[in-house]
């Protein structure tokens, strides 16, 4: 292989990786402590942009997504369909407790009204997301109600 042709490969591989953390995964710095510990605060993550694209959204992925002209962060605790109540430290989902992994803090977790005060019918192609630090009194779907799923931007990595 040519020195010139080497140099156009370098160049070529260099624009086919640029498109494509551009087109598919876009680096993203998170901003804030609403989703600690499983997302830390000030960290580079990236945006999986063709996941949806690939498969469902579905319960426990945290995604980004658009809500009053800013980018919020949050996990899928409930999908279109579901019934989901938040009460006594419990997530409820279809009247069955929610058994994630997610180590979240409880305190002042009754921010909002949104399936607080009753269980909640989340509509046809949206979600309800919460932060996993309930007590970082981060805007979620208690407050701001269900997320459309074309509001989503994609998947935190």
């Amino acid at each position: 292989m040519s020195k010139k042709a080497k140099i156009s490969f370098v160049a070529l591989m260099v624009l086919f990786v640029t498109i494509l953390v551009m087109v598919v995964a876009r680096p993203y710095r998170v901003s804030g402590d609403c989703m600690e510990p499983a997302i830390i605060d000030g960290k580079l993550y990236f945006l999986n942009k063709l996941a949806p694209y690939v498969r469902l959204y579905k319960m426990g992925d945290i995604i980004l997504f658009n809500h009053e002209n800013r980018v919020w962060i949050s996990r899928i605790v409930a999908l279109e369909s579901d019934t989901i109540h938040i009460k006594k430290d419990r997530i409820l989902v279809n009247d069955i407790v929610l058994e994630d992994s997610v180590d979240r803090n409880w305190s002042n977790w009754k921010y909002g009204r949104y399936a607080i005060v009753k269980p909640f019918l989340v509509p046809k192609d949206h979600v309800y997301v919460l932060s996993d630090n309930l007590s970082a009194h981060h805007d979620d779907s208690r407050v701001f109600g269900p997320i459309h799923n074309s509001s989503i931007l994609g998947l935190v990595w």
